[in-house]
């Protein structure tokens, strides 16, 4: 979220309808002025003139001002969504090795919570700000003209506040960088007990989690309550200090009428908008802390949004002419976890790879390895010659499919589902379906490709959802085709057939990785790679 600037260039949206809104007023207190003045010194043709302008800038003030607030928050909306929109794809930009290591609760909590702090104390108090600033520039022209002793006053005001509002930003700072935490971890907690859920009701502890969560609620809370607590001492501060400006205020006005320095007409319009100097300086103390206050969270926003490791990646990739190549690749995820070591294998173009062996033994982070999830610790995967460490992420991913055992989809339409919102003729569509065995599936349902998918599949079973995603990368065209117990959900007749289906493409390199051998489709592969102690091999070798 830096160079947060570029999203407050609409403000002169704002800007030009409060100067509007300003003019009014500035036209309408003088007009107030002219009936007063004409009132008391008994000029009736002055007083009706003066009258009927008043009533006429009456009238247009409050059109302006509706006009002000429709433009005030749809800038606020467009100005935070504008925010949101950058935040998420900025998160897409986070490498896949990174992302799978955070918890995923602090993009939650800043999508949610601290976006709308920022909202609340950050937008639109900027907002409120140059109302203020307006109104109080405004008041103070006007009254200036009226009598130039009461602008030292207003001064004065501004002075005193601003004092109060940068010594009381910084513990409000303080305390809202330790709540959004605490909100980030709270999001979590929640989201883990939900997740939960059947074990808590079958393992009895519902007890222990109310009162968990009782417990963490409590503190959030009371971190709110400490906030809140400061704001309202600041607050009451300011809102005493603006009682004795009123007072003083009005007690000059009323002794500079007593010397005949201005006249009762005066007194009216100083009257009229003495809220004008009081109310904006109370706006600007009570947002200037707020604002600080924000800036720990967007430091914890940009924070989420840092990639450890950065490598500028220069290369194109068009397609798969010869090989993947793995030399002397190792990989641990920590330092204590060697996964893979010196493991050296060539996977050829075209060519069907089974790969096999005991759970845990690193079979899953090999294809990561293949997938550009994660990057080799030592030793380079080689693309046709080229390190796949320098080839687009963006040109790479188009050129692949992935299938695996567990398997996402949207709450939309199956078509959508199966096509990922690109656009396939039905046709090609029909034919990834055929081959993915969903022929059934799709018949059965009225709907046919229009069936809604309910939340992550939850309305269809996880064998249906296998089928989804074979489709979906059927239908991709895909050069290289990467899975993962991609057929673990189906029943063994299903997935003989669609696996034998998925060995018969031609030109397409197929690397699956299985627990299960199906031993009727054993003899379609062109080679098995055992994955077991850190090392990977061709058994034909």
């Amino acid at each position: 979220m830096k160079k947060r600037f570029r999203y407050f260039i609409i403000l002169y949206r704002v800007f030009i309808i409060m100067l509007l809104v300003a003019f009014i007023s500035f036209k309408l207190s003088f007009a107030i002025f002219d009936t007063v003045n004409a009132s008391t010194s008994a000029n009736w043709e002055a007083f009706w003139e003066s009258a009927k302008w008043m009533m006429i800038y009456a009238f247009a003030l409050m059109p302006a001002n509706l006009m002000f607030s429709y433009i005030k928050a749809d800038t606020t909306k467009r100005i935070v969504t504008r925010m949101k929109t950058d935040y998420l794809s900025a998160v897409f930009e986070k490498n896949i090795s990174e992302f799978q290591k955070d918890n995923n609760q602090q993009y939650v909590s800043a999508m949610t919570n601290d976006f709308n702090l920022i909202e609340k104390d950050y937008v639109e108090q900027i907002i409120n700000i140059i109302e203020a600033i307006v109104n109080f520039l405004t008041a103070i022209l006007i009254i200036t003209l009226i009598s130039p002793i009461i602008l030292l006053i207003g001064l004065g005001i501004v002075v005193f506040n601003v004092i109060i509002s940068a010594l009381s930003s910084r513990p409000i700072k303080k305390h809202n960088k330790e709540r959004s935490e605490m909100m980030g971890e709270y999001g979590g907690f929640i989201k883990e007990i939900l997740s939960a859920f059947h074990i808590i009701k079958t393992n009895d502890l519902e007890s222990r989690i109310v009162e968990n969560y009782r417990d963490r609620s409590e503190k959030v809370q009371h971190k709110k309550y400490i906030i809140d607590k400061i704001m309202s001492y600041i607050y009451a501060i300011q809102n005493a200090n603006f009682s004795l400006i009123f007072l003083v205020l009005m007690f000059v006005v009323s002794y500079l009428t007593i010397q005949g320095v201005i006249l009762f007409a005066g007194v009216v319009v100083v009257a009229q908008n003495v809220d004008n100097i009081i109310g904006p300086v109370s706006q600007i103390s009570e947002a200037v802390p707020r604002i600080l206050s924000v800036k720990s969270i967007f430091t914890r926003i940009d924070q989420t949004l840092k990639n450890q490791y950065v490598h500028e990646e220069t290369l194109s990739f068009d397609q798969l002419n010869t090989s993947i190549q793995l030399n002397h690749v190792s990989f641990a995820y920590n330092e204590e976890n060697e996964i893979l070591k010196d493991v050296n294998l060539n996977f050829e173009k075209g060519k069907k790879y089974l790969v096999i062996g005991p759970s845990g033994g690193g079979k899953s982070t090999l294809l990561r390895l293949l997938r550009k999830y994660f990057e080799p610790n030592e030793g380079q995967i080689l693309i046709d010659d080229q390190n796949l460490n320098d080839i687009k992420k963006i040109d790479y991913f188009s050129k692949i499919a992935n299938i695996e055992q567990q398997i996402f989809l949207f709450e939309d339409t199956l078509r959508n589902n199966l096509t990922l919102y690109k656009d396939y003729s039905d046709e090609e569509i029909y034919d990834a379906i055929k081959r993915a065995g969903l022929e059934h599936f799709v018949k059965q349902h009225p709907d046919g490709l229009n069936r809604l998918i309910l939340d992550n599949g939850k309305n269809i079973s996880g064998g249906e959802k296998s089928r989804v995603a074979i489709a979906r990368g059927l239908l991709n065209h895909a050069e290289i085709i990467l899975l993962d117990e991609a057929f673990a959900s189906l029943d063994p007749k299903s997935a003989i057939a669609i696996e034998a289906s998925l060995l018969a493409l031609k030109n397409v390199t197929v690397i699956n990785v299985s627990h299960v051998i199906l031993e009727e489709n054993k003899s379609s592969y062109d080679d098995i790679v055992m994955v077991k102690n850190k090392k990977a091999v061709l058994m034909s070798t």
